[in-house]
């Protein structure tokens, strides 16, 4: 058998490739370790630097997302991971349910949107002044709510709806007045009936029971009492304004007027949320500057939130969290 030479070069090659294929596996190994090993998750997703810090990188390419209902611009970074930058022209400012209108502020002059006729959507525990009365659709579902919960707590089905948008205020009304947030579809004017006859109600007896829970139903007496210097108007209990929950659950608790939780709601920010729990509903609650022409608004991907103007310069925007 002839004897083989072992060839020095062929070893000394193979075991430099060997060692080129070990470094680089152990290189893809390293870098795949130091990746993942520098993301967090805590309700935000950042990264953190060398000392372990959490760090907002602020990232080359950008991420675009949507909320399902309306379009978004661009934002960097991955520490809002979640949440979306949201246009909003200046025409929305002057619409929500939390929005001051009055003559100072007054209102855009468009239709509402969303009105239901209350003759088709009311429960039987009330009854109409005038059939062609209109409402904001998810107002009137809270109105039968609250006027559902008002009978079976006394027995009761003696209010009278008014006036919504429109309401009948002159001679011999129940009704002095005429308020220019109207027309926003969000207010009710009440009378009540006694033997047979609609009398004005002001907020004393059984029927107190409305302005001391219409809050429970998203409901709030816009004008109350003991607020005249800052609403500009004597206290009406006949006259309640659709502010949706947790809004008027929160004002209630606080004692505040609209006006007075307008001013209030602007010292929380994205960076500053309200937390607030009711009914077993957790809500996030900020407020975001409305004041450029390039209005915008950051808002959470699910699409579970609303935005409100308040007509004065911020937008007020709700998150239901659960």
């Amino acid at each position: 058998m002839a004897k083989r030479r072992l060839r020095w070069s062929r070893v000394f090659i193979a075991m430099f490739g060997l060692s080129v294929s070990i470094f680089a596996v152990d290189g893809l190994r390293r870098d795949f370790f130091k990746t993942t090993s520098s993301i967090t998750v805590d309700g935000d997703f950042v990264e953190k630097d060398s000392a372990g810090n959490h760090e907002n990188k602020q990232k080359e390419d950008m991420v675009s997302f949507g909320n399902g209902t309306q379009p978004t611009t661009v934002f960097e970074g991955v520490q809002n991971l979640g949440y979306s930058e949201l246009s909003v022209p200046p025409s929305k400012l002057n619409t929500g349910t939390l929005s001051i209108i009055n003559d100072e502020h007054p209102a855009d002059g468009s239709a509402p949107f969303g009105m239901v006729g209350l003759l088709e959507n009311k429960s039987e525990d009330y009854s109409l002044m005038d059939e062609s009365v209109k409402l904001n659709e998810e107002a009137a579902a809270a109105l039968n709510g609250m006027m559902a919960d008002y009978h079976k707590a006394t027995g009761l089905t003696d209010f009278v709806v008014y006036g919504t948008n429109e309401t009948f205020t002159g001679e011999g009304s129940l009704c002095p007045e005429y308020f220019p947030e109207s027309i926003t579809g969000n207010t009710i004017d009440l009378a009540v009936t006694a033997y047979g006859t609609p009398v004005a109600f002001d907020g004393n007896d059984a029927e107190g029971w409305i302005v001391d829970n219409c809050y429970n139903y998203g409901y709030i007496v816009r004008y109350p009492r003991g607020k005249e210097t800052l609403t500009g108007h004597s206290f009406c209990p006949w006259h309640l304004r659709y502010v949706g929950q947790p809004h008027s659950a929160l004002m209630a608790e606080k004692g505040l007027c609209l006006e007075e939780y307008i001013e209030f709601l602007k010292g929380y920010s994205y960076e500053n949320k309200l937390i607030y729990s009711f009914n077993d509903v957790e809500y996030e609650i900020y407020t975001s500057n409305a004041a450029s022409e390039a209005a915008s608004a950051r808002v959470p991907v699910s699409g579970n939130y609303t935005i409100s103007g308040d007509n004065i310069g911020t937008y007020i925007i709700t998150v239901k969290k659960n």
